[in-house]
């Protein structure tokens, strides 16, 4: 934004919020915002709307909706969350400040009695584990009342104590996250704050914004994602004591204080200039519901076999407000260690039997709506030692499946700022070293 409150296409840190990151996230396009908004804006169709086809936090969005409206559209609900939250963010009062969090006070004063033990326990294990640490790790690995109860016999006599006034509908973080992503105390000020937002206001995209962000930052993994909580121990059962520090640190996040930063940091947002229709659905959904007034698509689907509905399975209970059961390990009984929504979305962008022909329908959709597309890549790495191959489709094979559909295939490089224009040739070596790119496919 510049001094009188108009935005300035120049991207870096300014009031309006054009480097706002609301949660912690894999592919974050927070970099990359200018040179994606001014793409489309060259291509698109003049005073047409734009499709970010797979919005994620919906950084892209919000940037997009500063020069036209945007029809903002992921399978996962917590994208339509923070693309309201993003593009329209709620003015939250001081009154109502203080009615939520009296509420949430309210909430944790009935459950603290059959909780206290648990909360202590925890707090235990963590002061003791130079002489303890079996049960610190036992909170990794046992702590989600979704597992069976094992483990040392406190832990056991804590959970079954709390069961008596937690279900996994009225405390659903606590039920199945407490212990193992965040502390119970964590947690349970989550579900509490949770329990407030729905019944204070109904739900109200900006508060649930602020609160997948407070969970964002305190989970206790690497990389602040839920694809799995951390490993204490090695392949031979013995106790490692390397991540205990960070996880320790994490779990002294402080929740209620993190939540009112989040609410500062929306309220500080400006709203965009033009309206988001922000949805939940599948590509193939919103590619066929599209109407005229759309005038360009951006899309930044998944590119490796990582679904993202594993690596934010709980900002996703958060935003639907649900009780999301656990997928157990494959042929077996057991919970899956990561603790996974039950039916949760595998893209086909994300399964190699599947991501060419879901390329090939998103070219095919986009030249029958006879929109310019931008696709957002980042060229192949040299991968690791159990996954060779990081991209199940490289750029090579996507600029040439491209030209079937579009006269014009350019390749925009992010980080060199370059640009350069390629009709079925060789474009691995062209990208060598840069952290992203665009095809853009027009007629």
């Amino acid at each position: 934004m510049d001094s009188d409150g108009e935005y300035n296409d120049h991207g870096g840190s300014n009031a309006g919020g054009e480097d706002f990151r609301p949660v912690h996230y894999i592919g974050n396009k927070s970099r990359y915002l200018h040179a994606i908004g001014q793409t489309v804006d060259r291509i698109a169709r003049p005073g047409s709307a734009a499709c970010d086809l797979f919005a994620g936090t919906s950084v892209v969005t919000r940037r997009l909706a500063h020069r036209r409206e945007v029809v903002s559209a992921d399978i996962q609900a917590y994208s339509q969350v923070l693309a309201r939250a993003l593009t329209q963010p709620y003015r939250v009062s001081s009154n109502d400040v203080a009615t939520l969090l009296g509420v949430a006070e309210d909430w944790l004063r009935t459950v603290r009695p059959q909780t206290m033990s648990l909360v202590a326990y925890e707090l235990d294990a963590q002061t003791n584990t130079q002489s303890d640490l079996e049960s610190f790790a036992a909170l990794v690995e046992h702590g989600s009342f979704a597992v069976d109860d094992i483990g040392p016999r406190q832990l056991v006599e804590a959970k079954r104590r709390a069961r008596g006034i937690l279900t996994p509908d009225s405390a659903t973080l606590t039920w199945y996250y407490g212990g193992v992503y965040f502390s119970y105390l964590q947690a349970l000020e989550m579900d509490a704050l949770r329990h407030a937002i729905r019944v204070v206001t109904g739900n109200n995209e900006t508060l649930v914004a602020a609160l997948m962000g407070t969970a964002s930052d305190a989970v206790s993994t690497v990389g602040n994602h839920f694809a799995q909580p951390v490993q204490p121990r090695y392949r031979d059962g013995s106790l490692k004591r390397s991540w205990v520090a960070s996880v320790s640190r994490r779990r002294q996040h402080p929740v209620v204080d993190t939540f009112l930063r989040w609410l500062a940091r929306y309220e500080s947002l400006r709203p965009t200039a033009h309206r988001v229709s922000a949805i939940t659905s599948d590509f193939h959904q919103t590619l066929s519901g599209l109407g005229p007034e759309v005038g360009v698509i951006y899309a930044d689907p998944p590119y490796t076999r990582d679904h993202y509905s594993r690596f934010y399975h709980v900002l996703e209970t958060i935003a639907l407000d649900d009780n999301p059961g656990v997928t157990p390990t494959p042929g077996t009984a057991t919970p899956s260690r990561g603790l996974y929504r039950v039916g949760r979305h595998q893209s086909p962008f994300s399964i190699r039997s599947q991501v060419r022909p879901a390329f090939q329908e998103l070219f095919a959709q986009a030249k029958r709506l006879d929109v310019p597309l931008v696709l957002s890549y980042s060229p192949m790495s040299e991968g690791t030692k159990a996954r060779r191959e990081t991209r199940l489709m490289s750029m090579q094979d996507l600029v040439e499946m491209a030209a079937n559909y579009f006269t014009n295939v350019d390749l925009v490089k992010l980080d060199a700022s370059t640009h350069s224009r390629f009709n079925r040739v060789e474009v691995n070596a062209a990208v060598e070293g840069a952290a992203e790119a665009l095809i853009v496919a027009t007629n």
